[in-house]
Parts: C-alpha cells; structure tokens; sequence
C-alpha cells in the first residue's frame, strides 16, 4: 500500500511556505535517500536517490512499440483525472523514441526507462525549433552530461499495480552536490 501517496486529499493540503530558490537544491538533498531496498522494506513507494555514474540512453521505438505506447496515450487523456485534456503535461502525441538511464545503486547496475513526462516535453518543444537530429544531440548533452556534471536526483515510484513489484523512473531533478562536500 502507498500510504504516503495513494489517494491523496488535496484539501488536506497547506502550503506552510514558498521556498527560495537558493533553499530547494538543500531541500532536496535532505530528502535523497541511500537504498530503494530499504525503502521498499519500510512500505515507502516514493524516493529521491542519487544515482552513481548514471548513463543517459536514447532508443527508437519499433512501430510497434508506438502503437503501443500511443494506445495507452489515447488513454490516458481520455481518463477523468489530473492529466485529462492536459496537453501542457502530456503531449498527445508519444514520442518516437524511449529515454533511459544505465546507473550504479546499492552496488548494482540498473537501467530504467525515464517516464518523466518533462523529458518528452523537452524533445518536442526542441524538435521543433532545431530539427530531430539536433535535439537528440542536444538531449544527450543536457541529460548525459551537463545535469549528471552538475548534480542528478531520480525520483522514483514503485508501480501502482503491486503485482509489479519494481521502481519507476518518474523524474529527473537536478540538485546540486552539497556546497559542503565540495570543499572537503
């Protein structure tokens, strides 16, 4: 059971504050934990990991993956939920290609598919203004180099169908290493 996300009621929310720009990459960081093993053990379906010598990687998709994938697409935005008709999270339209990370954790190496739906939005905003090709090289420098260079979190979510049993990638944040641990 998710109980720290799964139905969650909004009107129980209170913003206590807004947090400043210079405050969010500590924020985060406090909030990054060491092992997804213990957190499953703990019953937590949710996690900001650090990931060690993450690997961005770029695949077409078959035709048949995106009939597949654009299938679940249509699907999606016809539910009646926080995405339906919302063209400005999802794009209605799936992109040809699946973005992954290769990455080291608790010793082992991992690879998922990033189902960040900021990530999909980038590379059709960018296709548009500087062509395919160029935006696959663009994304390889942003997400396979620049963020990892500066400072990645992943945040990870275990399926909502828990016969599943595994971690999703659902988004990459940049956060920055601790100003602290650089000077040491």
């Amino acid at each position: 059971m998710r109980t720290e996300s799964k139905r969650i009621d909004h009107e129980s929310l209170v913003k206590v504050r807004e947090l400043k720009k210079s405050e969010r990459h500590e924020f985060a960081r406090r909030a990054i934990v060491e092992s997804l093993s213990e957190e499953k053990e703990k019953g937590r379906s949710f996690a900001l990991i650090r990931p060690e010598n993450p690997e961005f990687i770029i695949r077409p998709l078959s035709d048949a993956a995106k009939e597949k994938n654009q299938r679940r697409r249509d699907t999606l935005l016809s539910q009646t939920d926080m995405f339906s008709g919302d063209s400005t999270v999802l794009t209605p339209e799936i992109a040809p290609y699946s973005f992954h990370y290769r990455f080291m954790h608790e010793g082992k190496t991992l690879t998922h598919t990033c189902i960040d739906w900021e990530t999909e939005r980038t590379f059709f905003k960018w296709r548009g203004k500087y062509g395919e090709e160029e935006t696959l090289r663009m994304m390889r420098q942003r997400w396979g180099q620049e963020m990892p260079q500066r400072g990645i979190a992943f945040a990870m979510g275990t399926h909502r169908v828990t016969k599943f049993n595994k971690w999703l990638l659902s988004g990459v944040i940049r956060v920055d290493q601790s100003a602290q641990a650089s000077l040491i």
